[in-house]
């Protein structure tokens, strides 16, 4: 008699492709006319930016860039002057296989930036950037479930709760705001800006992602009588958008924003108007109860069980780890006015604990000493955490927004430090084992002369792995007993006969 299982069809994103590109490139620029002659680079602040992605059958790719500004010193000994450079970048990853539909998250980090100049109206900026990328193609996974069984049968099934990647997307958000009135070191011309967006909150509606986030707006400005200042705003935004289908309360979402346009100009009163946009790109992760059967037996027939492994990208665990980044700069400093903190994308090896972050860049820094006189300087700094995770599994890094350093006099110079969010997600690279068919043979009545048996139990063998051997149930023994669960190590029990 064959017993076969109704499979039931569950629909989810299955992650089948991650690689970080580290990219570099450059860029001339010619000074304007009006603008004098170069005497010294002070500077160069930068801001990347994603303009687009595209997904083909093959490949994903996505293009943008680094928007760089560059401080120097004229030759003539005028204020300094600031040049603005578009870098642009377009990055590609090529599948190991063929996905015709699916989603894209990507994650730059600007890891390097200097300007220098190579004639008296020339300068040549030089940005890197890392870029991770990760595609989701969509699977349809079939769990057996078994209907109508013989009574006498008995089935070995498990409840596996499982968080799995529903639905992937991305929203678009746009952002204007007056960040800066008037008043005291009024700005009165732009150097540099960056845009940091963080996201404090998202929940899952129905069939809606609600999210909720803040940017983070670093400026630099010189003022009118050519002091260079810093200032730092925030920008709140919060948006919604329509998900595929209804999910359950169970269901939770996870979104990651990227910057894809910004610019900032000096309006009347020296007010600063704002315009920006942010690409959140959401993954929405479901929770379901898989119930599947791992074993069976029957103490009154042969039963002999096809079974199959089932594949799913079972998400195990998110946390976000705060990796502690710390340098130093020597000199006589009479204050540093900005620091920036530039990494490279994390990376992850196998140590004696389990799997090690680790992260190295630098902090550039730009300062005035006691005379006035403009410094600008690098400090570099490594930092690595531990993460117990089984080497099977797939470890995913996703670095957050750098918090705003903490500069601290040294005795010979500055020592910097700024905590480093980073979001870790793990998935299951384990299999699920279930039962696809039962072959069942002919009924036998039992001996009604074949004795119980005592024995005692001994090492890890469960009351299943005992009832299979022995031709008898789980229920029988736990009655005769008296048990509610497994029995102890070492434990005598009666094992009577069905």
């Amino acid at each position: 008699m064959e017993v076969k299982f109704v499979n039931k069809s569950l629909q989810c994103l299955r992650p089948f492709y991650s690689q970080v590109h580290s990219q570099e490139q450059t860029q001339e620029v010619r000074l304007p006319d009006a603008y004098p002659d170069i005497g010294k680079v002070l500077g160069c602040w930068g801001q990347v930016m994603i303009r687009g992605k595209e997904w083909r059958s093959n490949y994903m790719g996505a293009n943008g860039g680094v928007t760089a500004w560059v401080l120097y010193a004229p030759e003539d000994g005028t204020q300094p002057r600031v040049i603005d450079v578009w870098v642009p970048f377009q990055w590609r990853w090529d599948f190991p296989e063929s996905a015709d539909d699916g989603a894209m998250i990507i994650h730059p980090v600007l890891t390097n930036l200097d300007g220098r100049g190579i004639s008296a109206r020339k300068i040549m900026v030089r940005a890197a950037v890392d870029i991770f990328a990760q595609a989701m193609g969509k699977q349809n996974a079939e769990i057996p479930t078994v209907g109508e069984v013989p009574g006498d049968v008995q089935l070995l099934t498990r409840s596996y709760p499982v968080e799995l990647p529903a639905e992937a997307g991305e929203k678009q958000v746009q952002l204007e705001e007056v960040l800066l009135s008037s008043g005291n070191d009024q700005p009165h011309k732009l150097i540099s800006y960056e845009l940091l967006p963080v996201i404090l909150e998202q929940k899952v509606l129905g069939n809606r992602l609600v999210f909720r986030g803040q940017a983070a707006v670093r400026m630099m400005y010189m003022t009118e009588d050519g002091e260079i200042k810093q200032w730092e705003g925030e920008a709140p935004f919060s948006q919604y958008t329509e998900l595929d289908r209804d999910y359950s309360p169970n269901a939770t979402a996870w979104v990651l924003p990227v910057v894809t346009a910004m610019e900032l100009e000096i309006g009347e009163d020296s007010r600063i108007q704002m315009r920006a946009g942010i690409a959140a790109q959401y993954t929405v992760i479901d929770r379901e109860i898989l119930d599947v059967v791992e074993d069976a037996f029957s103490p009154k027939r042969d039963v002999v069980t096809k079974n199959e492994d089932i594949e799913l990208p079972v998400l195990l665990d998110a946390v976000v780890l705060d990796m502690q980044a710390e340098g130093s700069v020597q000199g006589d400093y009479d204050r540093i006015v900005s620091t920036t903190l530039l990494s490279e994308y994390p990376a992850l090896s196998m140590g004696e604990n389990g799997t090690q972050i680790s992260m190295e860049g630098q902090f550039q820094t730009f300062g005035l000493d006691t005379e006035g006189q403009m410094i600008p300087d690098s400090a570099r700094f490594m930092c690595a955490e531990d993460f117990p995770s089984a080497s099977e599994n797939h470890v995913l890094l996703w670095p957050g927004i750098p918090m705003q350093p903490d500069v601290l006099p040294n005795g010979e110079g500055m020592t910097i430090r700024s905590r480093y969010p980073i979001a870790v997600q793990v998935y299951s690279g384990q299999t699920i084992p279930v039962v696809t068919e039962l072959e069942l043979g002919e009924y036998r009545e039992a001996d009604p002369n074949r004795p119980s048996i005592i024995l005692r139990r001994a090492g890890d063998e469960g009351l299943w792995a005992i009832a299979k051997g022995y031709g008898t149930t789980v229920a029988a023994i736990q009655e005769a007993n008296q048990l509610t669960g497994e029995p102890e190590n070492g434990q005598m029990l009666l094992i009577p006969i069905c």
